[in-house]
């Protein structure tokens, strides 16, 4: 039997927080450079790593105690240092993968525009994760009484049966669960209505559904709750305290990775979405494949959830080189035959093709879009 976790928990910590502040690096860095506008969800990413950096500081601090150790092999002041970093860094776990969820709502309730009815649901998941995070900090401190009794710190007081956080911290962990499968869902239904191109649609699919994964590992860690009642605390929770980890990183992960589309595009190129070949060198994302908010358009869906698409036709052309407004003036003028061309130039003429579009749509539709987001997506 494995006598010493700590060197799991440390390794797991630190493993998992370096990689998500990569990700978040590369999130704020697309942002800023590419996208030109940092965002209300950005600054909740970081508020999320900051926690999640103060969790893996307080798991790590425990472990110098003896964490990851059984009980009776450490000297009383050794436990009671153990299990308080060990509470300690619990708050701080929990809050590191709930305030993702309030960005990943921002955010797709600022590109998907979805109805009232749907903001109002998936804003209610969020909130209602976070208030019960917040209920479940409230149990740990208050179980006991004083509360340095829980850890040692007091010779004497009583506490209630550790399993009412435990049986709440059961019904957070099955709502956080929940709420990112919806999260995931949302946007891959929204997505496959949408008339897009079929590799782009199950790209960006994907990439916003991505934090079902962290549903998965939500699930896995709920079963490692009933250790908060286990007599071996500081030994028997070490698995709670990787786990915890485990679902703060891939929550925080989930969020960056559809902000990384343009940055992944111009690193390995426009086809990875639209199946094109063409590079990306010159492309200007901030005003062109992105609205006035800095995102990427996937489409606009009307307030109503009714997808309004503008149609673009060719009306006519005429010929000519559709790079050059000279015509005649770059051939030569002098030598022309009959019908006023230079018979060495005519098996090489130049043709100026020129093309006309007319874009219309819903005038209704484009105005209340505009209103809303200040740009009009043509799908």
């Amino acid at each position: 039997m494995e006598d010493n976790k700590g060197p799991a928990i440390k390794a797991a910590c630190i493993t998992l927080w370096t990689l998500g502040t990569v990700f978040v690096c590369l999130r704020l860095f697309t942002r800023k450079h590419i996208m030109k506008n940092v965002q209300v969800d950005d600054y909740l990413i970081i508020l999320a790593t900051a926690f999640g950096w103060a969790n893996a500081a307080m798991a790590i601090v425990a472990v110098a105690h003896g964490s990851g150790r059984h009980t009776d092999t450490l000297t009383l002041g050794q436990q009671g240092n153990a299990k308080l970093f060990t509470i300690l860094s619990f708050p701080f776990g929990i809050l590191s993968f709930t305030i993702p969820k309030l960005a990943v709502v921002t955010l797709l309730t600022r590109l998907l525009n979805p109805s009232r009815v749907r903001q109002a649901f998936l804003w209610s998941l969020a909130w209602l994760c976070l208030i019960s995070v917040i209920i479940c900090i409230i149990i740990l401190f208050t179980q006991c009484t004083p509360a340095a009794f829980m850890w040692g710190g007091a010779p004497e007081g009583k506490c209630i049966s550790p399993w009412v956080l435990i049986n709440f911290s059961i019904f957070t962990g099955a709502l956080s669960a929940f709420t990112d499968l919806c999260l995931a869902i949302y946007p891959a239904v929204i997505l496959w209505g949408l008339q897009i191109n079929i590799r782009k649609k199950t790209a960006l699919s994907v990439a916003l559904g991505i934090g079902s994964i962290s549903c998965g590992v939500a699930i896995y860690k709920s079963t490692r709750l009933d250790s908060l009642a286990s007599l071996d605390f500081v030994y028997d929770t070490a698995d709670l305290v990787i786990w915890t980890a485990a679902e703060a990183t891939s929550t925080v992960i989930a969020c960056c990775i559809p902000i990384l589309q343009p940055l992944v595009e111009i690193l390995f190129g426009r086809k990875i979405l639209s199946g094109s070949s063409s590079s990306y060198k010159n492309y200007d994302y901030h005003n062109d494949r992105y609205g006035r908010s800095g995102d990427m358009e996937l489409s606009k869906i009307g307030r109503s959830g009714i997808q309004h698409t503008v149609t673009s036709h060719t009306i006519g052309t005429r010929s000519g080189d559709p790079d050059l407004d000279s015509k005649e003036s770059i051939l030569p003028k002098d030598n022309k035959g009959a019908d006023g061309q230079n018979p060495k130039m005519h098996s090489r003429h130049i043709t100026r093709t020129d093309v006309i579009t007319v874009t219309y749509g819903d005038r209704a539709t484009i105005d209340s879009e505009q209103k809303d987001l200040g740009v009009t997506t043509a799908v």
